[in-house]
């Protein structure tokens, strides 16, 4: 291998430590819980 790639896979392979990110490192995303007529739908009918 290269040394450029060497250094690539070395770099991979190295466990992340969310805490070494800084602040503005790992973040949880914000999301929103949405219910689709078919998902209302197949529960109804789930439920017969």
């Amino acid at each position: 291998m290269t040394e450029s790639v060497q250094q690539a896979v070395e770099q991979q392979t190295r466990p992340v430590d969310p805490a070494a990110e800084g602040p503005g490192g790992w973040q949880t995303p914000d999301y929103t819980v949405v219910e689709t007529a078919l998902e209302v739908t197949a529960y109804s009918l789930s439920k017969r």
